[in-house]
């Protein structure tokens, strides 16, 4: 499943955005997307609240507050191909920042052939590095599609019932190895702890030793068995 959110203070805007949307995923890609678009502030934060896996979004700034929505987004997504959308009288000293690389701009006043124009450009790129596997993200293929999980989002893997799953916190999403070949591909900075567990040690809250358990920074709990203990003696 690939997201993009789509965020103007035009409602007709959005209509159009995800229309576009639509008919470029259908055209480019077999995956399976989901467009979420809002024109009202409040409910774009609600819905940032959730912290949710974007992989694509337009988002309009106006002010200091949309910026910081774009970092807020930026943070929690590294992977994300971010479209601005701004007014030229909006000066580009407040978007133009590390803390928000954004892929692509939309100036208005638009015409339907620079939208659509920088829609397929950012699409394309997005699908070539999904495909590539290129990136700080995990690559989960499932009959839903694939799916990009940046590392820094996850929390842990986990064997049960003949699937692997990946945990970011707040979601989960199953695909089909053994966590012995998973141990193998992953990047420095996961561990096994369990038969049934490999944790991402940027996660770790607490090690409780005596109690074979990990205590998470989301306040998870994970197992820890007796012969992987001596990874963790020093996280303790």
């Amino acid at each position: 499943m690939i997201s993009m959110l789509l965020y103007a203070e035009r409602q007709q805007e959005v209509n159009a955005f995800c229309r576009l949307g639509r008919e470029l995923a259908g055209t480019l890609s077999d995956e399976d997307w989901r467009f979420s678009g809002f024109s009202d502030r409040q409910k774009l934060l609600s819905f940032l609240g959730e912290n949710p896996l974007i992989d694509l979004c337009c988002l309009e700034i106006t002010d200091s507050g949309s910026v910081e929505a774009a970092e807020r987004l930026r943070r929690s997504n590294k992977e994300m191909f971010i479209i601005l959308l701004a007014d030229a009288a909006v000066p580009p000293t407040l978007y133009i920042r590390p803390s928000v690389m954004a892929g692509s701009l939309l100036l208005r006043p638009l015409s339907s052939d620079s939208v659509r124009r920088v829609f397929s450009e950012a699409f394309g790129e997005y699908l070539k590095k999904l495909s590539s596997g290129d990136g700080d993200a995990f690559v989960i293929d499932s009959r839903d599609g694939r799916q990009l999980v940046p590392y820094g989002r996850i929390s842990y893997f986990e064997s049960r019932d003949k699937r692997l799953y990946v945990n970011t916190g707040d979601r989960e999403f199953s695909f089909y190895d053994t966590l012995d070949n998973l141990e193998q591909r992953l990047p420095d900075g996961f561990a096994r702890c369990h038969r049934s567990f490999i944790v991402n040690l940027s996660a770790v809250k607490k090690v409780m030793l005596s109690q074979g358990m990990i205590e998470l920074n989301n306040d998870g709990i994970v197992p820890l068995s007796r012969s992987y203990k001596t990874v963790f003696k020093e996280l303790k």
